[in-house]
């Protein structure tokens, strides 16, 4: 049976300038369940009671948790009727070769894209400057106050211990993979208004929410240099947003604000 009422997306909450989820991963949900018209609810969600003690995490209508952006996604594509009777599956009817395509790089930006978004932002200095009053505001929704601070630190030192296990353990190997992958989404992108054509997909909304968070870091680095050089991949991340619903400020992606 069809069930229309929505599910809960917990997520982390905005910051930067834009109106979504400061989480890449957070955004990428947001804006599949946006352009598939799928009813939800998005609150704040405390990660001490996400089934893998991230975000995002949904609240199924029978009351199930889940995580995973990618699990959460693909199980809505597999029940395109859960929530919404009139809802299709995102990917469906798309040209298979370029869909694939898409897939592998969406995987490939969510692991060397988003590795040097989050150096940027919690293990270069100036980065962290910039970040810290962001993550103490964000801690402050779940502790006192008073213990903000130094759990913002806490936080930090465990992105620095990850950094030290992904692709930015080498931070100039790492910018360079990461800057090569943001080249092979322009390729791919082509004169098209998506990466898979006529319509966005699923890979669509991965690379988006890794990207446009990218650009909109507000410490200089080479992948966000990379990706303001990029006329066609600004256009297509407002594009994305302005389909979801979302006003972005140009001069935040661009670096005229």
């Amino acid at each position: 049976m069809t069930q229309t009422q929505p599910l809960f997306l917990y997520q982390l909450p905005p910051a930067l300038g834009l109106p979504f989820s400061e989480s890449p991963p957070c955004a990428k949900v947001e804006i599949y369940l946006r352009l598939t018209h799928t009813p939800y609810e998005a609150r704040i969600g405390d990660t001490r009671t996400s089934p893998n003690a991230m975000a995002p995490f949904v609240r199924w209508p029978d009351g199930r948790l889940q995580a995973e952006s990618s699990e959460i996604i693909a199980h809505l594509e597999a029940n395109s009727g859960l929530l919404s009777p009139t809802r299709s599956p995102l990917d469906q009817d798309l040209d298979p070769e370029r869909l694939s395509r898409a897939r592998a790089l969406a995987t490939l930006i969510e692991e060397v894209a988003y590795d040097a978004c989050l150096h940027d932002r919690f293990v270069s200095p100036e980065g962290w400057r910039l970040q810290r009053p962001i993550t103490r505001e964000l801690v402050a929704h779940f502790i006192p106050a008073p213990l903000a601070a130094p759990a913002a630190e806490v936080i930090r030192l465990q992105q620095i211990r990850r950094a030290a296990r992904g692709p930015m353990r080498h931070p100039s190997s790492g910018y360079r993979l990461a800057c090569d992958a943001i080249d092979q989404v322009e390729a791919l992108l082509g004169n098209d208004a998506y990466l898979t054509g006529e319509r966005p997909s699923t890979a669509d909304c991965s690379i988006w929410a890794h990207l446009i968070h990218t650009a909109a870091t507000p410490n200089d680095s080479p992948t966000r240099r990379t990706l303001r050089r990029s006329r066609p991949l600004l256009d297509w991340l407002l594009r994305l947003a302005s389909d979801a619903g979302w006003t972005v400020d140009p001069g935040i992606l661009n670096g005229e604000r």
